[in-house]
């Protein structure tokens, strides 16, 4: 396994046919992500090179500091993603792909950049929903106590909206 720090970039040109396994930490700031997300980026990279083509697969780690979408608190949360895709040398290759899973370059290019793959793949991994925990209880309508931490009565003394009484009756 070779290790690579500093950059997302892959040296393919002299690379023997056959698996090669990499393994990276990189900042986020690196990848180009935003503050929040503070601790390193991992990947576990594995190339499969042939003679007319570069398959690379990918597992892909970073911790992030976001706000929960119910009750507002701040938590730290791991995305994890996976990445793969296909390099080829010309766009006739290209066509037997998916557009998203394949990138055309040329015979002499000597580096994979794989920086902005590695951010797009991280921030589709963020979910768009974003929760302390699944059984988060969210804030008080009224008086905007966090309910996961203690309860409050003055739910119990508001009249509900009559609209929503027909959708009691069917609980």
């Amino acid at each position: 396994m070779k290790n690579e720090h500093e950059e997302l970039k892959i040296r393919i040109s002299g690379l023997s046919n056959g698996v090669h396994e990499y393994h990276f930490h990189a900042s986020p700031s690196e990848v180009g992500l935003d503050e929040a997300f503070r601790s390193p980026v991992s990947l576990d990279v594995e190339i499969e090179k042939s003679a007319r083509q570069i398959y690379l697969k990918s597992e892909i780690a970073a911790s992030g500091s976001f706000t929960c979408d119910r009750c507002l608190e701040d938590f730290e949360k791991t995305v994890a993603s996976s990445l793969n895709l296909f390099y080829v040398f010309s766009d006739a290759e290209a066509e037997q792909f998916d557009a998203d899973e394949v990138r055309v370059i040329a015979p002499e290019t000597m580096h994979l950049d794989i920086t902005d793959d590695v951010r797009q793949s991280i921030l589709l991994a963020v979910p768009l929903k974003l929760l302390c925990t699944d059984e988060c209880k969210g804030l008080c309508p009224h008086c905007g106590v966090n309910w996961n931490r203690e309860t409050c009565v003055c739910c119990e003394t508001h009249d509900t909206d009559p609209r929503w009484e027909s959708l009691k009756k069917i609980l």
